[in-house]
């Protein structure tokens, strides 16, 4: 999935506003999958589902609303907003949407990666 390099990470929040505006159509870091948490001058994280290799979070969801098919999927139907998801993620790649309630996980943009296209830096990059 993701190849993540913080110290290239200039918290410009690029990532985030694309990312956002790439599924709901809106420049807001709120909605975003990615997160940077920054405090400059410390190196910034950068938070994002790693496709991990145990699904901690597809494990941990009590009403199988998330399934593993090359990323994390989620069905919106089962899924209740328990934010079990969240907790169990060992990368805080899990956020939960304050408009729908409804968990982020990073689904690549189809294939696209938008938050690496769009990285000036090359902060966030695409495992080869």
């Amino acid at each position: 999935m993701f190849k993540i390099k913080r110290s290239l990470c200039t918290e410009c929040e690029i990532c985030m506003a694309i990312c956002s505006m790439s599924h709901f159509g809106e420049m807001t870091t709120k909605r975003s999958r990615i997160k940077v948490d920054g405090d400059w001058p410390k190196i910034p994280s950068i938070n994002v589902c790693l496709a991990c290799k145990d699904h901690e979070c597809v494990d941990a969801c009590p009403h199988d609303a998330l399934i593993w098919d090359c990323w994390i999927k989620l069905d919106v139907d089962r899924c209740d907003a328990c934010a079990a998801c969240v907790d169990a993620c060992p990368v805080d790649g899990v956020h939960m949407d304050p408009a729908s309630d409804l968990p982020l996980i990073c689904d690549t943009c189809g294939g696209d990666f938008e938050c690496v296209r769009w990285c000036p830096t090359q902060a966030v990059s695409k495992r080869k």
